[in-house]
């Protein structure tokens, strides 16, 4: 494995199709032995206040990785599989304390060998491992039956999903939705219907033809609908509340071109977008142009395309060389005009950037260039944060090129850190946003909060002020007061406060949650 490398100099040698004065730099590398077709995941593994970066690569590296966002130095590596070239750390992973103990865990899912692990995020170390059927499925967590303790799922091949307990990795159930199938999504977690009881929706990869989208109660894993789609799905839900009814909509697209907002409480369809192509990778969801309502981006073939939240397309961008986006894309304002951004890869080794408001490039950046070998495929959605704190934005994505056989030991990859503006964020830390997998910034539900918790307030009373940039008030405290991150994936208790004022300098730009008393409160960090 070589070092990981600095490069903090503009990109002279790249190709850019700039509208904008701004031009990305690469900050550092970090060279594999293969492409990574999974996607990545970030928090503070070793609670020295910085995040941490782990991925997984494909065979001839079979390597997972976490490293330390600032620099790309390694925290730790875990090599699952002998020899190497029979991995498949593929999976996108899940970042969480799973027991509770204060510190965080890696979950990881493997393609090729058959077991789901749990490591260490300080150390590395395998604290459990599952044997499954094999999985390209990104796991998820909740407390899905109400009894105070946390599961694990994931889509496995053959048609099941399992569910496995988030503390020990024992089998809790399995659950064939269709035998003649794999399911390759992330199971979404989201009260489709109101009732108080979290539901997961999955699709399948059929061999058939007859590909169809799932959703089961939680609990008692009764199937609610089903929906026949009739083309692959891929990769999972997105999920928004466009209708204010209180009950959420589900986005998702399939390789039959087409792209379906569904009604959650039973399944129907709402509206159809039909693409140019394939839609492969998860739609996002986020207020794109400050309007007050909720778009839908998409990548479908070559294009990448906003629509209304009643299927209205509101700009078109078409990717060069007829080039494609297969994994994902993220939100997030990188260039300051308080609009988010829309920023992914493509398998022409393309690192792009789109104004949301309208469409137009930011930039272009030709990562495949950098690399000086072709071809460099971007199968990978990429992280934004500041991850080294000096106030600007970066973006976490790997790339390469890897074959299973005959040529296996012909891969190559690397890991890229890339400065992308002063924008105001919000960061995006993982696959699909959230540690359920919902793909939105409109769905007003923290995944971090227990599944009991009270109704969020939505006067923001309870702190200011709001934004906050180092410290927060609190007028009305109490001994105890909890904090939770929009992902999911941490929480502060503090308690015997002295004073009503409350230091968050530690805390990255973003949206957070705060329980004080029975009452839950959202603010911002925005510096």
């Amino acid at each position: 494995m070589k070092p990981f490398k600095f490069l903090f100099i503009s990109l002279a040698l790249f190709s850019f199709n700039v509208l904008t004065s701004q031009v990305p730099t690469v900050k550092w590398w970090f060279d594999t032995k293969s492409f990574s077709a999974g996607m990545a995941a970030a928090d503070d593994l070793d609670g020295d206040g910085k995040l941490e970066i782990v991925f997984g690569c494909y065979r001839n590296d079979g390597g997972v990785y976490a490293l330390n966002a600032e620099n790309g130095s390694v925290l730790w590596s875990y090599f699952p599989h002998t020899p190497a070239d029979e991995g498949c750390n593929d999976v996108a992973p899940l970042i969480y304390d799973v027991n509770s103990d204060g510190l965080l865990e890696v979950i990881i899912a493997s393609s090729c060998t058959p077991k789901t692990t749990c490591l260490n995020g300080k150390t590395g170390e395998v604290i459990w491992q599952a044997n499954t059927m094999g999985s390209d499925s990104p796991p998820t967590i909740a407390d899905l039956d109400g009894d105070g303790k946390l599961e694990i799922l994931h889509g496995e091949f053959l048609g099941w999903v399992r569910c496995l307990s988030a503390e020990k990795g024992t089998l809790l159930w399995d659950l064939q939705v269709n035998r003649n199938s794999w399911v390759q999504t992330a199971p979404t977690i989201v009260d489709v219907n109101n009732d108080g009881q979290l539901d997961f929706v999955v699709g399948t990869w059929n061999f058939d033809n007859k590909d169809s989208l799932y959703a089961f109660n939680g609990k008692t894993r009764e199937r609610l609908w089903t929906l026949p789609i009739h083309g692959h799905i891929y990769h999972g839900t997105s999920v928004a509340d466009f209708d204010n009814d209180k009950k959420p909509e589900l986005i998702v697209g399939s390789y039959n071109s087409n792209l379906y907002c569904i009604n959650g409480d039973d399944g129907s369809i709402d509206w159809t977008y039909q693409g140019p192509g394939a839609v492969s990778c998860p739609a996002v969801i986020g207020d794109i142009d400050n309007d007050g309502e909720c778009e839908v981006i998409l990548t479908s073939w070559y294009k990448t395309i906003a629509l209304t939240n009643t299927g209205l397309v509101k700009w078109e961008y078409e990717m060069p060389s007829s080039s494609y986006n297969f994994r994902g894309t993220v939100l997030a304002d990188i260039n300051g005009d308080a609009f988010l951004d829309v920023i992914f890869g493509t398998y022409a080794g393309e690192f792009i950037a789109l104004n949301g408001s309208n469409g137009s490039e930011i930039f272009n950046m030709d990562i495949a260039t950098h690399y000086g070998k072709s071809p460099f495929d971007i199968n990978h959605a990429p992280l934004i944060s500041d991850f080294d704190d000096d106030g600007t934005l970066d973006a976490f994505f790997v790339g390469g090129w890897g074959v299973a056989s005959p040529t296996i030991k012909n891969n190559y990859g690397r890991a890229y850190m890339v400065s992308v503006g002063t924008g105001n964020g919000p960061d995006w830390l993982m696959f699909q946003h959230d540690i359920r997998r919902q793909s939105s910034m409109c769905y007003d539900y923290t995944t971090s909060l227990n599944d009991n918790s009270p109704d969020i307030e939505q006067e923001l009373n309870l702190v200011y002020p709001n934004p906050a940039t180092d410290f927060i008030i609190i007028p009305n405290k109490s001994q105890e007061i909890e904090i939770f991150s929009s992902l999911g994936s941490s929480s502060w208790k503090l308690s015997n406060i002295a004073e009503d004022r409350v230091d968050v300098s530690f805390f990255a730009n973003g949206l957070y949650f705060i329980k004080i008393g029975n009452k839950i409160n959202k603010f911002i960090i925005l510096r």
